[in-house]
C-alpha cells in the first residue's frame, strides 16, 4: 500500500477522533455531555475551564500532526516517508496510551469508536513504516 495513501487516510481518521473536542469548543450541547460522561451530571465552574483547557490544547496538537501529515505528502523519499510513519506511529501510541490505561482500569476514557480509531491508525502508520512503497 502506497504511504501517502495512509497518510491521507490517517489524517482523515484524526479528524474524526478529535471532531468531538473541536465541536465542544462551539457547541455548549455537546460540551455538555462530554463532561456528563467524564465528571456526571454536577460540574463545577473549574472542571469546565479545565475541559475546555483540554479540548483546545489537545485539538490544536491532533490539528497540528494533520498538517504535518499532510505536508509530507510531497516528500518523494521512501525511507524518509517510513521513517516518518514510523516516528508518527510512536506518536499515536502515546497518544493512546491514557485511553487504553483509563479503559483497562474503568476509569472514564474516550468513547470506544474513538479508542478503535486510534488503535487502527497506530496499526496503518506501523504497516507503512514497514512495507509503505511510494
Amino acid at each position: 500500500m502506497r504511504i501517502k495513501t495512509i497518510f491521507i487516510v490517517v489524517s482523515i481518521l484524526l479528524l474524526f477522533q478529535v471532531a468531538p473536542l473541536i465541536l465542544s469548543l462551539f457547541s455548549v450541547d455537546i460540551k455538555t455531555m462530554l463532561l456528563a460522561d467524564t465528571f456526571g451530571e454536577e460540574v463545577s465552574d473549574d472542571g469546565v475551564l479545565m475541559f475546555e483547557t483540554f479540548s483546545f490544547v489537545l485539538s490544536s496538537v491532533i490539528i497540528g500532526i494533520i498538517c504535518l501529515i499532510l505536508g509530507s505528502l510531497s516528500i518523494r523519499n521512501l525511507s524518509a516517508l517510513r521513517r516518518l510513519s514510523f516516528l508518527l506511529f510512536v506518536v499515536m501510541g502515546f497518544l493512546a496510551l491514557p485511553d487504553l490505561i483509563f479503559g483497562i482500569s474503568g476509569k472514564p476514557t474516550a468513547p470506544i469508536p474513538v479508542i478503535i480509531a486510534n488503535l487502527l491508525t497506530m496499526g496503518m502508520l506501523f504497516y507503512g513504516a514497514k512495507r509503505g512503497n511510494i
